[in-house]
């Protein structure tokens, strides 16, 4: 909620919508996982079994809902979660912003909706899915550097191209071979054979 201060400045403040109470509502299925709730607060409900947790919070300033699972020492979003198995689903998943009481209630029931659906072996604590997690945040952080340093290089590699810096576009484009255009690819076949008789 916005309010506006004394002094004119505009600012958001939390409002507790009983998110403790509803969140438990929400996600008391992961009793039949063998969670406990360990702690419950305007923002966090956190539960725990045998050297996992799982976190359901509300962002204080976002407002938006969020549900995470450590294991072994690490954090695993929904969304790290969901790429495993739907990768669609995943880059079009966003959280849900609650900032009512009828709106917390409904972002709940999304959020806890998706948990059944995509993390069961995680709430199992399935090491070998947890290893399949840890191995492929590996290439989705290369697929994720490869991609900026795409959007860094395509611009460089144009203008070179444009004054027939022919070398320049061959060094540029090979570092993104992989995220090459159709059009991208031609201009270095021509970029190499201008490049060659330099």
């Amino acid at each position: 909620m916005m309010v506006k201060r004394a002094s004119g400045e505009v600012v958001r403040v939390s409002i507790d919508l009983n998110f403790a109470n509803e969140a438990t509502k929400s996600f008391d299925f992961l009793g039949g996982f063998g969670f406990e709730r360990l702690q419950a607060d305007a923002t966090l409900v956190r539960y725990g079994k045998s050297g996992m947790e799982v976190d359901v919070y509300r962002g204080r300033k976002s407002f938006e809902l969020s549900f995470e699972i450590s294991f072994g020492g690490e954090r695993y979003s929904l969304q790290t979660i969901m790429r495993v198995s739907d990768p669609v689903a995943a880059n079009a998943y966003r959280r849900y912003a609650a900032t009512t009481l009828e709106g917390l209630r409904e972002g709940l029931e999304q959020l806890s909706a998706m948990v059944k659906t995509f993390a069961p072996r995680a709430l199992r604590g399935e090491a070998e899915f947890f290893a399949l997690l840890d191995e492929k945040k590996h290439t989705w952080s290369y697929e994720y550097a490869l991609d900026v340093l795409a959007e860094q290089l395509r611009p460089m590699a144009e203008s070179a191209f444009k004054r027939k810096e022919y070398s320049k576009v061959v060094e540029l484009y090979e570092k993104i071979l992989p995220r090459l255009t159709a059009t991208e690819l031609k201009r270095l076949d021509i970029s190499r054979a201008r490049a060659a008789r330099a």
